[in-house]
């Protein structure tokens, strides 16, 4: 049996349990307890079935047990984690998942006692502060990157250990417990592990994994704590089902859920999670709109800059050319600028594109470097050895817009850039790192709240980055491929009361096009919220949105009864009655949306075509020139008109509209073909058919399909049907003749 094969298995049975459906779920296990080919578990597997059998046979005799919920509950527990086990098992003995294929390896090497490790990692920091006392020297460098590989090879160890361990024994308690109490072990060590247990607990279902994190959470470095909360709120969205199989845990969940200030905490990683859902659709629109539009300017502004005179003076380095802010307002590059630096503000992920490509450094190699924070590790030590003059460092610990693995890979590829680029890239940092740090300093930057926020982005990012770039992303199972709707999770039922924290959850789906899931959360604020005219109006766009717009038009048309002759909600109830063809309804609200404001053109417009679709071409066509009266020369208005008076047979003006028209399209040329033909001017007919042809790539089909639409109107004013097809065959003569020349 395969990987996935074992895997949907043990999914049924997972759903089964949790569905109360046992014998289902029995019938299941026995399959997987048959691989195994052990007695043992296929033995364990039929004692809880008979007790459950038992249970069955007193039900249906009508015996009364008080304690019939709590041994069924404890059968639906029991039966979950032994099939958590044989799966395990199956999956270990020989599956080519990465992960399998690691636990494997795992079992093969010593884990270090408990002694050893909190012996390695609680001297650590003393023997870096000890070396660092010895005068400089080739020695003190040798003892440094020494003390610093050998901890981080600890620190791969302990990460390899709880990532690959499915249930923590007693043992592993202690040890973490051990470890995260002691005030000597760093943070960054503690914020590994939270990532490891995060990782693992996405695979397993493990209670004792959700009360470590839960106790994480009260570290008193912010980093560690809010690892701990996101791996939290994730994890719990994901086993979010079986969660509530597990009493103890709940019970604890509901006291975690109820210390002051872990509202708004979970409000931030919320949203954040929210953020990341945009990542791909901002990866897209930077490489097919930022760097093209960029790409597009620099052939002139090398022109423009001349960079052999900059050079000449250093300090023009620091002014402004005009001529160059003229041609980046020109190109449009100054609002993509703009567009990017707001995304990043917003805690977008706006680098994702970016340093995609540069996950493939040997550093990446183990797991635990994915999710190791940006401090002084060997690497960057080194980095700074040889950089010491360079406040490059400092900015790179200092920087709230990249993530931890970005930070790392930046630095990997400044290590390998010839030393003359990295010399001018470290005079530029130098010359923007008093502005860089004047940022950092930002009091906005520095409240507690938005601290927490950039560090949840942060570690937000590089857990995305994992299951995104991985080299073996294909045998984890990505949390960010589905809908992240954290918001449902049954312990946030009790939060999702405080109306600000689910409003703004609503707000930021809203703002990122997720309609679907706007329009549930303020439907939701609705129920408390009856009066509140913007949510009407909100939920109504998303489902317009949505294109759902009898749904939309019924939450316009409460909110217009709440507050009448709003210009907005007239406007938008009306496009959609016209979207969905009930153009007599459109017409009302446009009518009165114009009463309201009778210089909007746009609203002109679209009584002109309603007019236009209801066939009252006279009309139409009186609207259509007033919009040309109030504004000469606008174009929108000249299709339509012209379109207008051939249909009622006013052939010079529809001519004459036609005619004004530069850039025609192939429906321009094909109506005035229509025009030139009831003018009784067939030549000119055919060489306007004959553009219009060649514009639908000499498609025949097409061609005829979009003529014999008009065939009606033709007929209408004078053409004789039967000379239609062939005025056609003509057409197509002639191009195939001007081909041939």
């Amino acid at each position: 049996m395969t990987h996935k094969e074992i895997e949907t298995i043990h999914k049924e049975i997972c759903n089964s349990i949790l569905s109360k459906h046992l014998k289902m779920a029995f019938d299941k296990l026995t399959l997987l307890a048959s691989l195994l080919q052990i007695g043992e578990w296929m033995d364990k597997k039929e004692e809880l079935e008979t007790t459950y059998k038992y249970m069955l046979q007193y039900v249906t005799e009508g015996v009364s047990d008080p304690e019939q919920t709590k041994i069924y509950n404890q059968l639906r527990f029991s039966t979950i984690e032994l099939a958590d086990r044989i799966k395990d098992l199956l999956m270990t003995k020989d599956s080519a998942n990465y992960v399998y294929a690691q636990k494997r390896i795992q079992k093969q090497n010593r884990f270090p006692v408990e002694k050893e490790i909190m012996a390695e990692m609680t001297t650590y920091n003393e023997n870096m502060s000890m070396a660092s006392l010895i005068e400089e020297s080739m020695n003190k460098k040798d003892q440094i990157q020494n003390f610093s590989v050998e901890h981080e090879k600890m620190q791969a160890v302990l990460f390899n250990h709880f990532w690959l361990t499915d249930k923590y024994s007693a043992e592993d308690m202690e040890l973490l417990k051990l470890i995260f109490t002691s005030e000597e072990i760093q943070f960054a060590d503690k914020c590994i592990i939270v990532s490891a247990i995060t990782i693992s607990l996405m695979r397993d279902f493990d209670e004792n994994k959700f009360n470590i994190l839960l106790d994480v959470y009260n570290d008193n470095d912010e980093q560690v704590s809010q690892r701990a909360l996101a791996g939290f709120i994730l994890c719990s969205y994901w086993h979010n089902s079986r969660m509530k199989l597990y009493t103890k845990l709940m019970q604890r969940v509901e006291l975690f859920v109820q210390q002051q200030g872990i509202t708004d905490n979970i409000r931030i990683i919320i949203i954040q999670f929210i953020k990341s859902m945009e990542t791909e659709k901002i990866t897209k629109k930077i490489k097919e709109e930022f760097i093209p539009e960029i790409a597009k300017i620099s052939p002139l502004l090398q022109d423009k800059i001349k960079l052999d005179d900059l050079m000449k003076d250093e300090n023009s380095l620091f002014d402004k050319n005009p001529d160059w802010q003229d041609l980046f307002d020109k190109s449009g590059v100054t609002d993509k600028v703009q567009e990017f630096a707001e995304l990043q503000q917003s805690g977008a992920d706006v680098y994702m594109s970016t340093f995609s490509s540069m996950k493939s450094y040997p550093f990446f190699y183990d797991m635990c470097n994915w999710f190791i924070p940006f401090y002084n590790h060997s690497t960057v030590v080194n980095f700074f050895n040889e950089n010491k003059k360079s406040p490059i460092l400092q900015v790179f610990m200092n920087s709230q817009f990249l993530c931890n693995s970005d930070k790392y890979s930046l630095l990997f590829s400044l290590m390998q850039m010839p030393q003359q680029y990295k010399d001018m890239m470290m005079q530029s940092i130098n010359v923007e790192s008093e502005q860089l740090e004047e940022i950092q300093n930002n009091r906005e930057l520095t409240t507690p709240s938005k601290k927490r926020e950039l560090i949840s982005n942060q570690y937000i990012q590089d857990i995305y980055r994992f299951f995104k770039l991985h080299p073996r992303k294909s045998d984890f199972v990505d949390p960010f491929h589905t809908q992240l709707n954290l918001h449902n999770l049954s312990f946030f039922n009790e939060l999702v009361d405080h109306e600000k924290i689910l409003r703004t959850i609503g707000e930021n789906y809203f703002k990122q096009d997720h309609y679907e899931e706007s329009a549930k959360i303020f439907e939701q604020l609705l129920k408390t919220d009856t009066s509140n005219i913007e949510l009407y109006q909100k939920i109504g766009y998303s489902y317009q949105r949505l294109g759902d717009y009898k749904k939309a038009i019924s939450f316009y048309e409460k909110a217009e009864t709440l507050k009448t002759d709003n210009l907005w909600n007239l406007r938008k109830i009306a496009f959609c009655y016209r979207s969905i063809k009930e153009t007599e309804l459109a017409l009302i609200y446009y009518q009165r949306a114009e009463k309201m404001a009778p210089e909007d053109l746009s609203i002109q417009l679209a009584i002109g075509h309603c007019f236009l679709e209801q066939k009252r071409y006279n009309d139409a066509l009186q609207v259509f020139f007033k919009i040309e009266y109030l504004k000469p020369g606008n174009e929108k208005v000249w299709r339509p008109i012209a379109w207008c008076s051939f249909v009622e047979g006013k052939f010079d003006q529809a001519e004459k509209y036609y005619n004004k028209i530069d850039d025609k399209n192939l429906h321009d040329w094909l109506n005035l073909g229509h025009v030139e033909l009831c003018k009784q001017k067939r030549n000119n007919a055919i060489e306007c058919y004959k553009k219009s042809f060649s514009l639908m790539n000499k498609d025949v089909k097409k061609f005829l399909d979009i003529y014999n639409e008009d065939i009606p109107t033709l007929v209408k004013n004078g053409i004789k049907e039967d000379d239609i097809p062939i005025l056609l065959d003509k057409v197509q003569y002639e191009q195939e003749n001007e081909a041939d020349i």
